[in-house]
């Protein structure tokens, strides 16, 4: 039986943007785009953990699927593909791949590319969080030099978003410490733009692929300029040194009256959330973790901080999302029932210093924030006062993009307390950050363990018809709501400003370099 898959993503616009390219322009070739972020971490897709690291390598690698503006996968690399369920329950992927595609070196592009790429994620000695997307997988054929197949062990809905990922040369990393490679740094993909160099802590600049398969990009260049601190960052773009920055609430009023500047507001998938170390005794326990929510006063944090352009979130499932249960609210502000939960965990002050203790032991912890953001710093600073309101001592310390990083990511795991955003891909499955499976090596930073999420997770990545999904996660969503594996904070709208000369941007929840091939700039505006 064929079976096609989707992304079964409503997403409702609530934004509009401005079209600043008319009928009348034609697109042309020049201009550099430059771009204002923290560092990125490391430039291979199967490796990266982070979010600057996967805007670069985005414009590097291929997919064998990509994501367009309306949230659907469409064609990469595999130029169709077909979904077989067998009589025995399993489910069988075949992918009809490009034949003009071309590495960056000028090597072809062939389907053992695709099988080495995914062998060397579920290689127990490659350092990744990737192995829980392809868990489900019994076998990877190499068909022929241009068809892949793959047979999952059972019904796996998220397989379309599984297959996004950057696929990585085999001529060039097999028989490699794909963890140590100079590859990380010096990548060769087979994306709309070729690497040319990285200067740590100063840049990194792609060109256009003259050979590129697609859409050859009318840019000459991307420039990433690293610029840590947002007040600086902010900075640089009013004064034009830099094109296309991510802009911080606190300054969205202030750069929507820089002349230049067109500054994009549109929803997002990224909430934000203050993870806590399970590992640890205080944080292992539901009334624990959920008093910690209840202390904090989100509503006036959204207010104050975001300037009303955020919303407490509930879980980890956008609004925009046919995941979101919509009876599913925030929980409230109320410091009583957090210290009443609190003293039911044990936690009480027994020696009338002001402070909740157990067992001798202060309930205090390092939170870790990042360091040259301004919302961080604020956000921080009212839950240490929330906080001390009910008897917790939060001690911050905020440390630098890729300092943060490493203390969180596996198998260091380092750390007690954190405050981080982060965005849920296109299918709304969220095994690699709740599954107990994932806390080892996925995004389960916090060692959540729940046996009923576990199952749940598990039925709505094996369950294909769509309703009976939608009601395996508003279920879902109920229950983290309730038990609060992380403190649950807010979804924040995207805001980003770019400079004006620029043409063909059309926002979407997941970015705006979704397209960025079709940028370009008017001939008498270019700059570089």
């Amino acid at each position: 039986m064929k079976y096609a898959l989707s992304s079964m993503l409503v997403v409702v616009f609530l934004f509009s943007f401005t079209v600043i390219a008319t009928s009348e322009e034609a697109p042309v070739r020049g201009d550099m785009l430059v771009y204002g972020m923290v560092s990125p971490m490391v430039l291979n897709p199967i490796l990266s953990t982070d979010v600057p690291s996967a805007v670069v390598h985005g414009t590097i690698f291929s997919g064998l699927i990509k994501v367009n503006d309306r949230m659907e996968h469409k064609p990469d690399l595999a130029k169709s593909w077909e979904v077989e369920l067998l009589d025995d329950g399993r489910m069988v992927m075949t992918f009809h791949l490009r034949e003009d595609v071309l590495w960056h070196d000028g090597v072809p592009f062939t389907a053992e590319d695709a099988l080495f790429t995914f062998e060397t994620i579920m290689d127990e000695y490659t350092i990744t969080i990737r192995r829980g997307d392809y868990e489900k997988v019994e076998i990877w054929e190499v068909v022929d030099p241009h068809t892949f197949r793959v047979t999952f062990v059972e019904p796996f809905a998220p397989a379309l978003t599984a297959f996004t990922r950057g696929v990585i040369p085999k001529h060039l990393l097999e028989g490699e410490d794909i963890n140590i490679a100079r590859f990380n740094h010096e990548p060769v993909g087979t994306g709309p733009f070729v690497f040319r160099e990285w200067v740590p802590d100063v840049h990194v600049i792609v060109d256009r692929n003259e050979n590129y398969f697609g859409q050859v990009p009318y840019l000459d260049s991307i420039m990433w300029r690293i610029i840590p601190d947002d007040e600086i960052l902010m900075m640089e773009l009013e004064a034009g040194a830099i094109d296309f920055a991510g802009i911080p609430t606190i300054h969205y009023r202030r750069m929507r009256e820089v002349d230049h500047v067109y500054v994009h507001r549109f929803p997002g998938l990224r909430f934000t959330y203050f993870g806590w170390n399970e590992r640890l005794p205080k944080f292992d326990d539901d009334r624990v973790r959920r008093a910690l929510t209840l202390a904090l006063d989100r509503e006036i944090m959204a207010e104050v901080i975001y300037k009303g352009l955020a919303v407490p979130a509930t879980g980890p499932f956008p609004p925009v999302s046919w995941a979101t249960n919509p009876d599913v609210v925030p929980l409230p502000y109320d410091p009583e029932e957090a210290k009443r939960l609190l003293a039911e965990a044990g936690w009480t002050d027994t020696d009338g210093d002001g402070w909740l203790d157990r067992d001798g032991i202060k309930f205090e912890f390092e939170f870790l924030g990042q360091a040259g953001d301004p919302v961080d710093m604020m956000i921080i600073e009212l839950a240490m006062e929330h906080y001390r309101a009910i008897g917790v001592k939060l001690n911050p310390l905020f440390l630098e993009w890729g300092d943060f990083v490493s203390r969180l990511d596996p198998p260091r795991r380092e750390f007690e307390a954190f405050f981080l955003g982060f965005s849920v891909g296109v299918d709304p499955d969220v095994h690699v950050f709740y599954h107990s499976g994932q806390a080892e090596w996925g995004f389960n930073d916090t060692n959540f363990v729940d046996t009923i999420t576990d199952v749940l997770i598990y039925a709505g990545r094996r369950t294909l018809a769509f309703e009976q999904r939608r009601d395996i996660y508003w279920e879902l969503h109920y229950r983290l709501n309730e038990l609060q594996p992380v403190s649950f904070m807010f979804f924040p709208e995207s805001l980003v400003g770019v400079e004006r000369r620029f043409r063909g941007i059309v926002p979407t929840p997941v970015g705006l370099l979704w397209n960025i091939e079709y940028w370009w700039v008017p001939e008498d505006l270019q700059r570089h």
